[in-house]
């Protein structure tokens, strides 16, 4: 791990390298395909985050897993490159704090905003799309709606967007009306 300040100024830095909004989407799935990447395991209870940041091994050969790795995942060479010098520094343990950073200033970028809508079960496609417009009306920004199933909800919906959360949940009206009436 890395102070969050110094993982925000690596996102910034991988940032500032996509010239065009497309290639940002592509660095955004690369680190993120990496980051995932990290807590694989070979089986003997090493993960390649652990080997990476070994100083066991030759930086070398560290360098060499690193370029399997990524060319297997398909990473563009920019983000090999960048990938490499965070390697070099000895932040790579802090690549999956990094590739939280850059997410969200690429999505802020894009005028992009994450809301997670939790529901006692699935709901129907045109109640989801009414949410996600009147999100993007609220907010003028484009929303990408996450959904959980919670069973103990009872019925209703729990929005949440960033830290605000909209709870129209039939658990949380029984639980105000109960300590309405004086917690009985």
């Amino acid at each position: 791990m890395i102070p969050g300040s110094l993982a925000r100024r690596y996102a910034r830095a991988l940032i500032l390298l996509a010239e065009t909004p497309m290639q940002r989407e592509s660095f955004a799935r690369a680190i993120a395909d990496f980051a995932a990447a990290m807590d694989c395991s070979d089986g003997s209870g090493s993960t390649l985050g652990g080997v990476l940041d070994s100083q066991r091994y030759p930086l070398s050969e560290r360098h060499n897993v690193l370029q399997a790795v990524c060319r297997r995942l398909g990473a563009d060479p920019t983000v090999l490159s960048f990938l490499h010098y965070v390697l070099d520094r000895g932040r790579i343990s802090g690549i999956e704090q990094i590739s939280r950073f850059y997410l969200e200033m690429a999505d802020e970028l894009a005028g992009r905003l994450h809301a997670t809508i939790r529901s006692p079960k699935p709901l129907p496609a045109e109640a989801m799309a009414r949410i996600k417009a009147a999100l993007e009306r609220s907010t003028g920004k484009t929303c990408v709606l996450d959904t959980s199933i919670e069973p103990e909800l009872i019925g209703g919906v729990v929005t949440q967007v960033g830290s605000l959360v909209l709870d129209g949940s039939v658990k949380t009206q029984l639980h105000n009306l109960r300590n309405t009436l004086g917690g009985r």
